[in-house]
């Protein structure tokens, strides 16, 4: 799946998973019980990968972080948005009352999806990360509060994907 994405996607990952060594290490984390995985499948291929990981910091146990990829093929329906309600939807099983995300500041149709779903802005760090290419980029840390967000994800759902319901 993350070999199969656009170059110009594979520069935001967090880590270059299509490195062996470091897609090693990935994998060997992938049963942590404290991260769920979502994969979404497309005719047997993985389209979408989301994850929902607890903040490592014992001063936040409330707090998780949401990630979403979509492939190249599944963008512009909806996916990416179905994934982050599902994830949304898990954190508040999970008893988690706040969600972040982090992206760069470049990535404007992740962000653009995040505040439909409820979140905010809550910091930019200045050239705070830099890409696989090595280029430096705002790091945007973005949150929201559960309660509003699942509102605003069941209205977003309703107006652009009335399937989904």
């Amino acid at each position: 799946f993350f070999t199969g994405l656009p170059r110009e996607d594979r520069l935001f990952l967090r880590y270059d998973v299509t490195d062996p060594k470091t897609f090693e290490r990935w994998v060997a984390k992938i049963d942590d019980p404290r991260k769920l995985r979502l994969l979404a499948f497309s005719g047997g291929e993985v389209v979408a990968h989301g994850l929902l990981e607890p903040e490592r910091y014992n001063w936040s146990p409330h707090v998780a972080e949401a990630r979403v990829v979509v492939s190249e093929k599944c963008k512009r329906r909806s996916l990416g948005t179905l994934v982050l309600r599902e994830l949304v939807d898990q954190a508040s099983v999970r008893n988690f009352d706040k969600l972040s995300t982090h992206m760069m500041d470049s990535q404007v149709a992740a962000r653009k999806m995040c505040e439909r779903a409820g979140f905010s802005a809550e910091a930019e760090l200045k050239g705070h990360v830099k890409d696989l290419d090595g280029r430096k980029h705002n790091l945007l840390i973005m949150s929201c509060n559960l309660d509003e967000a699942w509102h605003k994800m069941e209205l977003l759902l309703a107006d652009f994907a009335p399937w989904a319901g």
